[in-house]
């Protein structure tokens, strides 16, 4: 009789007594939701222009605050946050008793479009827009010129050409800093601190990067200042200097 009395308090009577005293919680509010804590993971070291889509994605937010941690439908929030077209990836958690971490995990910034009206768009994966910045704002990284990049589609072609660059090196994404085009020549750019313009076409792009970055070690090592460079020859660049042309 005893062992039944133990088992039945053990296995019934407490965790029905703590049921009740958590559903009498949960009825005054204790468990209502307070805070929201967004956590930016694998953001870049320049991210300020994340802070405005925060703060949107805060007020957003609101309307899950004040309902119960308990009953709060987490596969609403996530969907609230995967319509955000910044946010590459995201995680949920509850953090009891009034609280839910949301990890996020922001698109990449591949380059930035400049609109003509004082504002820079910023261009993500597959080339689409996010909402226009103010250039205190942005982050380091390449800007396409001319309204031919206003089309998706074109500026999805043009991000899988700066893809095809390497990150770092003599000729990478790192020392470019405008992308332009046009029928003939293709995609052109234009060195960050040399201003050197430097074509490389629409195709091959790896193979043109890598022999681009070779011929400018060698002019740099050599002090040997382009005015161009260009890189659609089959195998060679064309290197254009004071007076001269040579092929490298």
């Amino acid at each position: 009789m005893k062992i039944l009395l133990r088992l039945f308090v053990t296995f019934i009577f407490l965790p029905g007594a703590l049921a009740g005293f958590l559903y009498h919680l949960d009825r005054k509010g204790f468990f209502d939701l307070d805070q929201i804590h967004i956590v930016l993971e694998d953001s870049p070291n320049r991210s300020l222009h994340l802070k405005p889509l925060v703060d949107d994605l805060d007020k957003s937010l609101e309307m899950y605050r004040g309902q119960s941690l308990w009953s709060l439908e987490m596969r609403d929030l996530s969907k609230t946050l995967g319509a955000q077209p910044w946010i590459a990836d995201h995680s949920l958690s509850r953090e009891w008793p009034r609280s839910v971490v949301v990890k996020i995990r922001p698109q990449e910034v591949k380059a930035l479009y400049f609109s003509g009206q004082k504002a820079l768009i910023p261009v993500i994966e597959e080339g689409k827009f996010l909402a226009p910045i103010e250039a205190k704002l942005a982050p380091d990284v390449v800007v396409f010129e001319g309204k031919v990049f206003e089309e998706e589609n074109f500026r999805k072609k043009a991000v899988k050409v700066l893809n095809e660059i390497p990150e770092r090196g003599a000729f990478s994404r790192s020392t470019i800093s405008e992308v332009r085009w046009n029928q003939k020549d293709g995609f052109s750019m234009t060195m960050v601190k040399s201003a050197v313009e430097v074509k490389v076409g629409e195709d091959a792009i790896a193979l043109k990067s890598a022999r681009l970055g070779q011929v400018l070690e060698y002019l740099n090592n050599r002090g040997i200042h382009a005015k161009s460079l260009d890189a659609n020859l089959s195998k060679k660049v064309l290197v254009k200097l004071e007076g001269s042309t040579q092929a490298f």
